[in-house]
Order: structure tokens, then sequence, then C-alpha cells
């Protein structure tokens, strides 16, 4: 499979398979930079969530800073690992929008609130399905243009 594969490249020095996961993937690791990496295929909803941090990203310079620090903070920590009970990086970036969010003043809207009318995309192209069949509306306003304005 891709694990073989990829372990056969010599581009990684450390890769496994996880078939067994919500998501099955394969994890792997640069061995120059230490970088982990994540390879899972087929999940939509893994590329809409990413879209929609890349918006939000976007938005504010200071957002992906402050994400990269959060998340450094965490891995220094060794709480940025779901498959060992602490939240993913992916969450610890959530939390870090969230409270941009409710922060007073806020940084940031929620795009998810601004979704529809000429900006939101139509359903079907926001949407995805987990492994497991479970339907998620993943629709937010990705104008990050007229959002700034």
């Amino acid at each position: 499979g891709l694990a073989e594969a990829i372990s056969a490249s010599e581009m990684m020095s450390t890769v496994s398979a996880r078939p067994n996961a919500r998501v099955p993937i394969v994890a792997m690791v640069d061995e120059a930079t230490g970088l982990k990496t994540d390879v899972c295929m087929c999940n939509r909803l893994a590329l809409l969530n990413s879209r929609m941090l890349k918006a939000y990203i976007a938005l504010d310079e200071r957002v992906k800073p402050l994400a990269m620090a959060v998340k450094y903070w965490a891995k220094q920590r060794q709480i940025n690992d779901p498959y060992r009970g602490s939240p993913s990086s992916y969450a610890w970036v959530l939390l870090v929008i969230n409270h941009l969010q409710t922060t007073s003043p806020p940084v940031l809207p929620s795009l998810q609130q601004l979704r529809g009318g000429e900006w939101g995309s139509s359903p079907e192209e926001m949407s995805a399905r987990t492994p497991d069949g479970r339907a998620f509306d993943c629709s937010f306003c990705a104008d990050v243009p007229a959002v700034k304005e």
C-alpha cells in the first residue's frame, strides 16, 4: 500500500500505517527536519476544514504566528496527540480561532455565520461525509477580501 511505497522511496525515515484509525492514515517523519506528517486519502472533511483554516489565516496576519506558537507549546508538553488522548494540532488551532472570535473586541469574525448569500457555496460543494457515513455541513464564507472590508 501507500506506507510501503513511501518507505521504499526512502523519502521519510519513519513510516507507519494506521488502518484502524477513525480515518485511516499513513504517519511519517522526515528524518532531516523531524517534521511529522499524516497522509489520508479520500477525506473531503479534512480538505474542507483545511480550506477554512486557510481563510481564517488570510484574514489577519496575527493568526498564523499565534496558532504556530500554541501548536509548538502543545508539542513541547506532549499534549497534541489524539492517539494518546490529547487534542490534535488541528483542535489547538480551532481553540486559537475561537479565542480570537470571542475576545473583546473580536479579532476574527465567524466565517460560518457569514456563509450563504452571494458569498456562499452550494451545500453540495461544502458538505462532507465521514468514513462511517456521518454528514457535516462545512460551509463558510471563503471570500476573504469581502470579509476584510
